[in-house]
């Protein structure tokens, strides 16, 4: 099989949805990691879904299940306008699928596993199964024409990453499988005592049987795990060059949800009118005598004036009241905020005192 078109129309493409992101805590209190915001109105997940669609790929199951009603808003409201189109063909859909009748899965094996019945029932000869917490641009049909003329049970997309020694593979939690050796692995799987995880049980268990085959990316990609893994990916965005650039690819073009495809962007801010080298969301305020330096500013957040705030990220909604100082003194920052290892302060909601109806000002 070597026709693209032949290979897309026989795929199904699961993303998986789930996961808590319990080390991007208190940032992920209340959403899911796939819906974190990012680059100003970018979600996480807006990457793999754009992906999808400028690939072709148009069957989507979407495995949800942390505070996953954000998340299904978020698709219905977003981006199911593309896939439900007027003149559209039925046979295109986007569907989320959280945990059956009070069920949980126990892990991304397992939530593929689940909705096998649901899965299967398409018929399709492959299943490309995605994450959604990656920041990348990738056309999956190279790896799916690989896979499919491989005659592998699955094909490992791993990407070269710096390290100590020079570079080093990293899985990028993309796969394509063969749909009858993902349904044999994951049933077996299910009846055994194991972590029920993708990568941790289900490829290793297909390697060892020979069954594999890999596909490298030679392009941009960014693990998104930690508060200061998400940190640095988004100041990558607010460089003058940056390494990647959502914002103007138009060829292979990044959607933001309800923004759509967005143009040269007002989100990121080398430097402008005391904010430099940082990333700004819609809705944001920022006092014209304020400073905003390495900063990711979310949506509807109000800098006062004469607030400096450095290396640090506010959350939504928040106030900075005037003459607040962020980032410049440690003890006074971990005495009143979370902050990363790497001394990255995260400024929520309750950490300002906005539940008690109380902006975040000096201390």
């Amino acid at each position: 099989m070597s026709d693209p078109k032949t290979i897309l129309g026989a795929t199904l493409t699961v993303v998986l949805a789930g996961g808590d992101g319990k080390r991007l805590l208190p940032l992920t209190a209340d959403r899911p990691k796939s819906a974190l915001p990012i680059g100003g109105p970018f979600k996480l997940i807006d990457f793999t879904l754009s992906n999808c669609f400028n690939s072709g790929l148009r069957r989507l199951f979407l495995l949800t299940q942390y505070k996953s009603e954000a998340l299904h808003c978020y698709i219905r409201d977003g981006w199911s306008a593309l896939w439900y189109r007027p003149d559209g063909d039925p046979r295109e859909y986007i569907v989320c699928l959280p945990p059956a009748c009070g069920k949980h899965y126990r892990g991304t094996a397992d939530a593929v596993f689940q909705n096998l019945q649901i899965i299967t029932r398409e018929g399709p000869e492959f299943i490309l199964v995605l994450s959604s917490d990656h920041v990348y641009r990738m056309d999956y049909t190279q790896l799916l024409e690989r896979h499919a003329n491989s005659g592998a049970a699955v094909t490992v997309a791993q990407v070269r990453q710096p390290s100590k020694r020079g570079s080093r593979a990293v899985n990028m939690g993309v796969y394509a499988f063969t749909t009858r050796a993902l349904v044999r692995a994951l049933a077996e799987d299910a009846e055994q005592v194991t972590n029920h995880d993708l990568e941790a049980d289900i490829v290793p268990r297909l390697i060892r049987i020979g069954a594999t085959s890999g596909y490298c990316l030679q392009l941009y990609w960014r693990g998104i795990r930690t508060i200061d893994s998400y940190y640095e990916a988004n100041i990558e965005l607010a460089q003058a060059k940056p390494p990647f650039d959502p914002y103007r690819d138009e060829p292979w073009p990044i959607r933001a949800g309800d923004f759509g495809v967005l143009h040269p962007s007002d989100f990121v801010l080398p430097a402008a009118k005391g904010v430099s080298n940082s990333v700004i969301s819609p809705g944001v305020s920022i006092a014209d005598d304020a400073e905003v330096d390495s900063c990711i500013v979310m949506a509807g957040a109000i800098i006062g004036e004469r607030a400096r705030v450095r290396c640090a990220i506010i959350e939504e909604g928040v106030e900075i009241l005037a003459g607040s100082e962020i980032g410049f003194d440690r003890l006074k920052d971990r005495a009143r905020y979370r902050m990363s290892e790497n001394g990255v302060v995260i400024v929520t909601a309750k950490s300002a005192g906005i539940a008690r109806g109380v902006s975040s000002g000096p201390v």
